[in-house]
Parts: C-alpha cells; structure tokens; sequence
C-alpha cells in the first residue's frame, strides 16, 4: 500500500495518464510523491496520508495545470483536460509496440474495451487486472527456462508453485533475478523493476482484487480505467522487454 491516501492517488494516476504526462511514483515520508515530467519541465505532486494534495517545482504549464488538478479533486469536479477521443485505436497501439504479445493477453486486453463500451469500467479493470498477471506468469516462465542447470530450475519453479497468489510468485523471482549475477545493460529494465514494473503490476493486482472480493461496491470509474488503458501498454513493453532479455540468454539462479 501507498502510504498517501489510496483513493486520492487514483485520482491523481487517472488524472496524469488522461493528460499525458510522464511521471515516477514512490513514498516521500509519510506521503506518496509523483515526480511529474512533461518535456523540460518537471514538478512535484504529493500525496498525504489524509488526502491533503501539495504541488511543488517551479513556475511553469507543468505546474499550473498541475494546480489546477488539485483544485478540481479537492473540490470534486471535472478533472482538467479530456478523455481521448482515440481510445479506440488503443488495441492497434499495443500490438504495434508489443508485436510478440500473447493471445491471451491481447483477448483480455480487447474484452476490457468491450466492457467499457458497454458501460462497466467494473469489469473492464478486472480484466486489464487478468490481462497483467498474464504478463507477469509469462516473464516468470522465461526466466525459469533461462536457468541452464536443470536442478537450479527445477528448485526455482517448486518454490515459485508453492506460491498460489500471483503476488507470491512475482516476489519469489524479483527475489531470485536481484541476486542473479546477469542483469540487464538497460537501466529501464533494472530500475524499472521496483520503481515502475513491480509498482504497476501490484497497483492492477489490487485493483483487481479490489473489484473481485464482494466485501464492498468498488469505486470504479471509466476516467480511472482509460488511463489504466494507456498505462498499461507502456507497463507490458517494459515486461515484454525483460522476457525478451530472459528468451536471448542463460541466467545464473543462485
């Protein structure tokens, strides 16, 4: 968990992703901090425990429409900017930037715009929630098969199925690959892991949980669920790349 408000940081994820703009997530304290990026310029928004919405960084476009998001969601009204009008061509986007995406994935992916046409941002996060830990079952299996000794393999993948949760399973290889001896050249893929990819990857395991557990009526919205669109072609690149790094080569599992 985020140690800002959970609700009021969806609304600021949702709000970013609809404009655009580019920006790193993580705890600050006692707040969460998005550090917003938009060309050359770059501002702060935090999040705290309560709720409370503090923007920082210099005057610039950046900044003040990040001000004016903070106004809109502490008073409840419209968040600035507009949907895209092209959600549409979203499928395309991703089979173009992910050509080797699984059937799976991409079948999910298209039932979650489905749902959306038909009005259940509900439904349509729970599959995009699906559509990840896909992703994540299909990195897990690269990396297995990446292991050259038979024994080290065969222990990896018994400790990975005790785990029945998907979040079990993704701790035990982003335990196993850290204290791997071959890591990627990229820094995408190794900073990424903690900061982006796994950040991403709990965020739809939790909200897909968060729909799927009948303790409550989830708060949904199709804003919330768009964004998480665009989001998530960007988030399974980022894994597709790491699994293509485990297809081309052997890892030493310690």
């Amino acid at each position: 968990m985020t140690p800002g408000d959970e609700k009021v940081c969806r609304e600021v994820r949702a709000a970013l992703g609809i404009a655009s703009i580019a920006f790193d997530e993580g705890p600050v304290q006692f707040q969460t901090q998005f550090k917003c990026s938009k060309g050359s310029q770059r501002a702060t928004v935090n999040v705290s425990s309560k709720g409370k919405i503090t923007v920082q960084g210099a005057s610039s476009e950046l900044k003040a429409w990040l001000d004016s998001m903070k106004d809109a969601i502490e008073k409840g009204e419209a968040i600035p900017g507009r949907l895209p009008a092209d959600f549409e061509a979203l499928p395309n986007d991703l089979r173009t930037r992910v050509p080797d995406c699984d059937d799976v994935i991409l079948w999910f992916f298209d039932e979650c715009l489905q749902c959306l046409r038909g009005g259940s941002p509900a439904a349509a996060a729970f599959l995009l929630g699906a559509a990840s830990e896909k992703s994540i079952l299909l990195l897990i299996d690269s990396y297995a098969s990446a292991i050259p000794d038979e024994g080290s393999r065969r222990l990896f993948q018994q400790r990975v199925g005790k785990n029945k949760a998907i979040s079990g399973k993704y701790d035990e290889f982003r335990q196993s690959f850290r204290s791997g001896l071959i890591q990627p050249s990229e820094l995408e893929l190794t900073h990424d892991l903690d900061t982006y990819l796994g950040g991403a990857f709990q965020f739809y395991r939790l909200t897909r949980n968060d729909i799927g557990h009948p303790h409550k009526i989830p708060e949904t919205s199709r804003t919330l669920v768009i964004s998480q669109l665009g989001q998530f072609i960007i988030y399974l690149d980022r894994v597709y790349k790491l699994k293509r790094f485990f297809d081309a080569r052997q890892v030493n599992e310690p």
